[in-house]
């Protein structure tokens, strides 16, 4: 069993290598550096100043803060001071804080506490409320840390208790977000496992722009490199919208090894491929360009790699996963430096018969990216609906167990029962183990199931998202029951600036191009830019668009815009 924290393993490497850096911030143009002393230093400043405010082992606090390096020394600080921690983001495009306060009551009450722990950018903005206990970083940090809690001994015996634990906020993607709760042993056991599966060394150096707010960015773009102490170069998800160069060019001018980003993230890039190749970026050094959090396209892992070939970038530098809150953060990694592997299979019988079988002669197909094997600690199990075990290459729901899974979903016994059985987690996604590895092909909750097919959203909104007129990833696939058809109404939503004229050209070329590959749908809805609603990480909220077309959404759309 893990007798160590993170917080320990700050103060170690803080022992052993105090004068080197250790993580870099983006300021402006340039990069402001931390050492390993001053890293550790600033997590027991901010221990001292929430002991002082009454923060200590086993309280809860919930961290806002869209200043990076408050959010990392927040993060760092509460554990150091043995709190029970939880981060959580702003919106894009917040024009009121104290309306957002207001709304976080919900979420404080789910975390049971009133102390949200922001930065002065916050609080500057916002009214005091007798309700909320708001303490700011910035003050919590002014004294000296001389009677600063201590990293947890070695002989600790408690390390949840003395070093508190982790609360994830989950997308709420397919509902209401929910709060998953693992314990520090259980998060740091988590980071040895992926370390196993993923070795670094004395020269790696990693990249992020993730928010620390959500699984990948903490526990991947921070956690990870301070683990196993080497440097990472973190910036916002602002700076990154703002400028996505940015991210090639940090990964050219300090060598990055390690690097990770959804999907989209990638996408966004594309476009910037012939400046990179102009400018003579190198990417050789990329031996993990980790993929995940969002379905993993065929065609976007093709297009990258060819596209950043003339840059160095190798394209088993591309590390595609699988993971959600739940298991702490990955369940599945491939071999480091293998070919990605791209399944494609007969798409008649997988979407009749829930087989992924190679296709016969020139029968269409459709194609899924694999993710590799388990981690260490993990089992996989692909269930039917009975929770019977399903033989490979049969599609059904993914079940892990693992020795880093959540306690629960805190204050929720009721949903921790839903998910929760023999030790055994229910993921919501679907997917097939073919030649041992895992290849994820949804979400139960988001399949469309129309006239006797199981239709895939994401392979829908992939090819509707390459066609001229329609804003790339702005496009949401759903099935809308139907009591008088007895079956599910296919409907497309896609943003656009086009006008009503050129949208009935764009509707035309969505039908065509979805009935080439056997998929007739029943209706096309063309929206303005930034209409679709996203969960904070920017993830789809597909179930959310279905209640709006059944409230009359629909009909109100089809009446302005789609073109039936």
């Amino acid at each position: 069993m893990t007798t160590f924290s993170l917080p320990q393993r700050l103060a170690q490497h803080a022992d052993r290598s105090g004068d080197q850096r250790a993580i870099f911030f983006r300021a402006g143009n340039d990069w402001e550096a931390w050492t390993w002393g001053e890293y550790w230093d600033r997590s027991r400043r901010m221990a001292r100043g929430l002991r002082a405010s009454g923060v200590g082992p086993g309280d809860r606090v919930l961290i806002v803060s869209p200043d990076v390096k408050s959010a990392v020394t927040c993060q760092l600080g509460a554990w150091t001071a043995g709190a029970i921690s939880a981060q959580l983001g702003l919106p894009d495009r917040l024009t009121n804080i104290d309306r957002f306060i207001d709304e976080l009551h919900p979420t404080l009450r789910q975390l049971d506490t009133n102390v949200l722990l922001v930065d002065r950018s916050v609080a500057a903005s916002a009214a005091p409320r007798p309700d909320v206990r708001m303490l700011v970083a910035e003050d919590l940090m002014e004294q000296p840390p001389d009677d600063a809690p201590d990293a947890a001994p070695d002989d600790a015996p408690d390390v949840q208790r003395v070093c508190g634990a982790l609360v994830q906020l989950t997308s709420g993607s397919t509902g209401h977000p929910r709060a998953v709760l693992v314990p520090h042993d259980r998060l740091v056991r988590h980071l040895e496992n992926i370390s196993t599966r993923l070795p670094s060394s004395s020269s790696s150096a990693g990249v992020s722009w993730l928010p620390v707010y959500h699984d990948m960015g903490l526990i991947g773009g921070l956690l990870y490199p301070c683990f196993n102490g080497f440097p990472v170069y973190v910036f916002s998800p602002l700076d990154f919208r703002r400028n996505p160069y940015a991210w090639l060019q940090t990964m050219s001018r300090v060598r990055a090894t390690h690097t990770s980003a959804p999907p989209s993230g990638y996408a966004i890039c594309l476009r910037l491929a012939a400046r990179a190749v102009d400018d003579r970026l190198d990417l050789s050094a990329l031996g993990c360009a980790m993929i995940g959090a969002e379905p993993i396209s065929p065609r976007l892992v093709r297009q990258f790699a060819d596209a950043f070939a003339p840059c160095g970038f190798r394209p088993e530098a591309f590390f595609p996963v699988y993971g959600l809150a739940e298991a702490t953060v990955a369940v599945t990694f491939p071999e480091p430096l293998t070919p990605t592997r791209i399944d494609a299979v007969d798409r008649d019988r997988f979407e009749r018969e829930g087989l992924a079988l190679p296709p016969l002669d020139e029968a269409p197909w459709i194609e899924f990216v694999g993710v590799g094997s388990p981690l260490p600690g993990t089992e996989l199990s692909i269930r039917d609906d009975q929770g019977h075990d399903l033989p490979e290459r049969s599609v059904g729901e993914i079940w892990i167990r693992s020795d880093s899974l959540m306690e629960g979903y805190y204050g929720d016994a009721d949903a921790t029962a839903a998910v929760l059985e023999d030790g055994w987690l229910d993921t919501g996604d679907l997917g097939y183990i073919a030649d041992g590895a895992l290849f994820v092909t949804g979400r139960s909750k988001d399949l469309i199931i129309a006239r006797g097919r199981n239709l895939m959203p994401a392979a829908i909104e992939e090819i509707v998202s390459s066609l001229p007129g329609v804003r790339q990833d702005c496009v949401a696939a759903v099935g809308v029951p139907s009591e008088e058809r007895a079956t599910e109404q296919v409907c497309v939503v896609a943003e656009t600036r086009a006008d009503a004229e050129e949208q009935r050209d764009i509707a035309a070329a969505v039908r065509d191009v979805l009935k080439m590959r056997g998929i007739n749908i029943d209706h096309v809805i063309f929206v303005p830019p930034r209409t679709l609603p996203r969960t904070s990480s920017g993830k789809i909220k597909r179930r959310l668009i279905v209640q709006q077309l059944q409230s009359g959404l629909l009909a109100d759309l089809r009446a302005a815009t789609a073109i039936r």
